[in-house]
């Protein structure tokens, strides 16, 4: 696993290929419609099922934290969703929040005893988990999340 803020030189590759580009409401409901939707396109590509799984659960997490943290749960922001593929069958979801941003020095750690039982701040830690590369851009209003 992979995972940086802006510090480092991650560009996107310029062969990818756009397969979904969707822009929902600021608001929870929409959340399992985008995940529904990653996880039919990756399905109809024949990714696996276990990555399917993974980028799915990664992709909700993402979308969460964007709806609560970047748009504060107001429907009238949005957030934009996209999935794309390169030559080689790697897959990159892009999440970009229209919210303050954040940055990764200042999270806490969800292993220290201190936040076992918290109810929140594990969404980064499970997304950098399941995913191969996790990059955080625009300020932390934007994730970049690749599966190999």
């Amino acid at each position: 696993m992979n995972m940086s803020s802006e510090a480092g030189d991650h560009r996107t590759p310029s062969n990818l290929v756009e397969l979904l580009d969707l822009r929902i409401p600021g608001d929870a409901e929409a959340i399992s419609r985008v995940t529904d939707r990653v996880s039919a396109t990756l399905s109809e590509l024949e990714i696996p099922e276990e990555k399917r799984l993974d980028i799915a659960l990664a992709v909700q997490e993402a979308l969460a934290n964007a709806v609560v943290h970047g748009c504060k749960n107001d429907s009238s922001k949005q957030v934009r969703c996209r999935l794309q593929r390169d030559p080689r069958g790697r897959v990159l979801i892009i999440i970009t929040d229209p919210g303050p941003g954040f940055s990764l020095e200042h999270r806490s750690d969800p292993k220290s005893p201190a936040n076992m039982y918290a109810d929140h701040g594990r969404g980064v830690y499970l997304i950098c988990q399941l995913m191969d590369e996790v990059h955080f851009e625009k300020g932390g209003r934007e994730i970049r999340m690749w599966k190999f």
